[in-house]
């Protein structure tokens, strides 16, 4: 079960990658977070004990990332008006071309070193991984500064799920303030973006870059 929620896990992140619309974004963010919150929940199920830790993490992972984060990301995109196509650094055949080469190096090259020092076995850990890099391009290849917000929870999801493959989480006090971190960090940079929109009436990060003078 934990293969086909880390799979879908992985594609949703190709997928935002050649996608322009930034509604699909937001949608396919919310599939990769619950994904993320079903793994959680097949952990805290499937040992002889159930594990109320996974399940804390499972329920606050659908509460805050499949449920709050994407409403907010749409109320902001809605008003600084980018829920329509946005610009590509990258177009969309190459940004998947690379996606796949980064799936790839992370497989073959990064996980296996990875997995010798860490002596473990888990097959979530190169999906993790690749999670964050996949979040990272996607940072670099969109030019519209709303969907850096995208690209960092994308990002923080693929490192959520690192933790959860290696460490099976981290203390539930310290995920707590990364739920709260992440929830306000979320509501700040979708303030600074409206602000941005709204004094230079764009949010293209090519036309922001000539500002620096």
């Amino acid at each position: 079960m934990t293969e086909i929620l880390a799979f879908v896990f992985l594609i949703t992140g190709l997928l935002m990658l050649v996608s322009r619309i930034v509604v699909k974004n937001i949608i396919l963010l919310a599939a990769q977070s619950l994904a993320l919150s079903g793994i959680a929940f097949y952990l805290g199920l499937a040992g002889n004990q159930i594990d109320l830790h996974m399940l804390i993490i499972g329920t606050l992972t659908m509460v805050v990332k499949v449920s709050v984060l994407p409403l907010l990301l749409y109320k902001v995109a809605s008003r600084v008006v980018v829920y329509r196509e946005v610009p590509l650094s990258i177009g969309a055949g190459p940004s998947l071309l690379i996606g796949v080469l980064l799936v790839g190096l992370t497989y073959f090259y990064m996980v296996p070193v990875l997995l010798k020092e860490l002596q473990s076995e888990s097959q979530l850990l190169p999906i993790a991984l690749s999670t964050v890099l996949l979040g990272c391009f996607f940072m670099v290849s969109r030019r519209s500064a709303f969907n850096q917000i995208i690209g960092i929870i994308e990002m923080e999801n693929g490192l959520f799920l690192c933790a959860l493959a290696v460490t099976g989480g981290m203390p539930l006090i310290i995920e707590l303030g990364i739920f709260f971190d992440l929830l306000v960090g979320a509501m700040v940079m979708g303030i600074m973006t409206y602000q941005i929109r709204g004094t230079f009436d764009t949010l293209d990060t090519k036309e922001l870059s000539r500002l620096k003078g």
